[in-house]
């Protein structure tokens, strides 16, 4: 009784939480992608100057301007992914999955302003528009082989070094959970059975594997959700020659996974395994800002700023830790779940800004391009229960090791008649992290999923597609191919002896978009 006091005193008397966050969650959530409808996508979104399309509003508004017409767009796709991964010595795993997606609907609304008015201003349009800016659908398997000296065993037991057993274990009178100064992943551990406290005194922690002994590591990933903009936007058009543009942006976004690590000991049949669910529900805000400035007829030059947007999050999880070996008795299977845990967050992208240029060939074709990149280096939480940093640590590992992430776009349409077009492009994305990434967990942490991916290079996008067009409706198709490689590590054992040390994994995924869009004007 006497300690659920004192915990309870302490709850009520400190200022600081259970982080429940990584930086890992706003790499996931801040990259850029390439979305959009067909036109858009088939020539790698290199649209910053260009406009007059729904898309091209997106990343810079005055591209409204440029309509003449009203017009309704609709756009769907299907994804279809590939993930092939190499790790240890296991054999390669290839996985894949394909998913439907409705990734625009769009209104725009062209006015024609007076030439009495008085002023420069010859049409002043307006825009809503819905936009799926990311698809989460993913299912990765990677397979460690045999033999592995690495275990997330070992881990665990280095992680908890300093914390007493009297604090891990459950009691009658006494939830470990409920005490804001211990990790989840070491309360599972104990209890489970997986690390036994070996130095009461030093709180010293040590697996339950054999000093010699290996496992075969394994693991499974299954991503969904998406991340969905509302934009409402207007842009104003001067003499054909200057066009300036505003959009206010809302977003939608919803992240679940579910994950396993698994090892298989090499002795008495042993193993264990760690399931993470995971949840994150939110909204955000944000504004983009944009002029195009046409010198010549055929030429025009584009600028867009983007503020910071800032998401509300709410995550959920709970994780299920299984531990099970043989004895002479008989298998014997332990187990401990996690409460779920929740946790409500404020978290801000970067400041960006973007460059770009067209050139429009007669009635022949364009090109253009577009370079986008940040001002900052990403994203900052922000407790959002008291409105204070109690982040610090993952906002510092942001700054020291996020990049300032660019993006280049290049995309050319040609016209083949007065009704149909090719179009293709080619865009990529540097990576958004330093490759000395690692997730390493504060002291009172709730997350429990221990694995990370880490971006390794660029991200490379090739992208083409047709269209058919008449002077009230067209239709377009393309096609988009993403690639970009990551490292994969099952837990941070930079710390760990080197005999301990973990090995990433690569993994290669490959998404093949097929995208259609209809349009009417009016």
């Amino acid at each position: 009784m006497k300690r659920i006091l004192s915990i309870i005193a302490v709850a009520l008397t400190t200022t600081g939480i259970a982080i429940g966050q990584s930086e890992f969650d706003a790499l996931k959530f801040i990259q850029p992608e390439i979305n959009g409808t067909a036109r858009y996508t088939s020539m790698a979104g290199a649209f910053g100057a260009l406009g007059g399309d729904p898309s091209a509003i997106k990343d810079n508004p005055a591209g409204l301007g440029i309509y003449r017409k009203s017009e309704l767009t609709a756009t769907l796709g299907i994804n279809t992914q590939e993930t092939t991964s190499n790790w240890r010595n296991g054999n390669t795993t290839i996985e894949g999955l394909y998913s439907p997606s409705f990734n625009n609907l769009s209104y725009v609304l062209a006015i024609p302003v007076s030439s009495y008015s008085g002023t420069n201003l010859v049409h002043s349009n307006f825009s809503f528009a819905f936009n799926r800016l990311k698809n989460f659908d993913s299912s990765t398997r990677i397979n460690g082989g045999s033999g592995s000296s690495s275990s997330l065993t070992n881990y665990l037991a280095y992680f908890s070094e300093g914390i007493s057993g009297y604090d891990l274990y459950e009691a009658s009178d006494y939830n470990p959970y409920n005490n804001i100064y211990i990790p989840w992943m070491s309360v599972m551990a104990a209890n489970a059975g997986l690390i036994t406290e070996v130095d009461t005194v030093n709180n010293i922690w040590e697996s339950v594997l054999l000093p010699n002994e290996t496992v075969s590591p394994y693991y499974t990933l299954r991503e969904q959700g998406y991340l969905n903009e509302y934009a409402l936007s207007w842009s104003g058009n001067f003499n054909n020659r200057l066009f300036l543009g505003a959009t206010l942006n809302f977003y939608d976004l919803e992240y679940r996974s579910e994950s396993e690590y698994k090892e298989t000991f090499s002795s008495d049949d042993g193993y264990m395994s760690l399931i993470n669910s995971f949840r994150s529900n939110g909204t955000g805000v944000g504004f983009k800002a944009g002029t195009i400035y046409a010198p010549l007829d055929h030429l025009r030059l584009g600028l867009s700023l983007e503020l910071p947007t800032v998401f509300a999050i709410k995550d959920l999880h709970y994780a299920d830790l299984k531990y099970g070996y043989q004895t002479n008795s008989g298998f014997i299977n332990d187990k401990e779940m996690s409460p779920e845990g929740d946790n409500n967050y404020l978290l801000q992208g970067p400041f960006k800004y973007s460059i770009s240029g067209s050139y429009i060939f007669g009635n022949k074709g364009v090109i253009g391009i577009e370079y986008t990149t940040s001002l900052n280096s990403g994203s900052m939480f922000m407790d959002m229960q008291n409105n204070t940093n109690n982040y610090g640590f993952e906002n510092d590992s942001i700054k020291a090791l996020f990049n300032k992430q660019m993006m280049l776009k290049i995309g050319g349409e040609y016209k083949l008649t007065d009704h149909f077009s090719l179009r293709a492009g080619y865009a990529f994305a540097s990576p958004a992290t330093s490759d000395k990434l690692g997730k390493e967990f504060n002291p009172n942490t709730i997350r429990t999923d221990v694995e990370y991916f880490v971006p390794s290079g660029n991200t490379q996008y090739l992208t083409a597609g047709l269209g058919y067009r008449e002077s009230n409706w067209y239709i377009d198709l393309a096609v988009m191919n993403k690639v970009y490689d990551e490292k994969f590590y099952a837990y941070n054992s930079g710390k760990l002896a080197p005999g301990r040390a973990n090995v990433a994994g690569m993994v290669t995924t490959s998404n093949i978009n097929v995208i259609g869009t209809i349009g009417l004007r009016f």
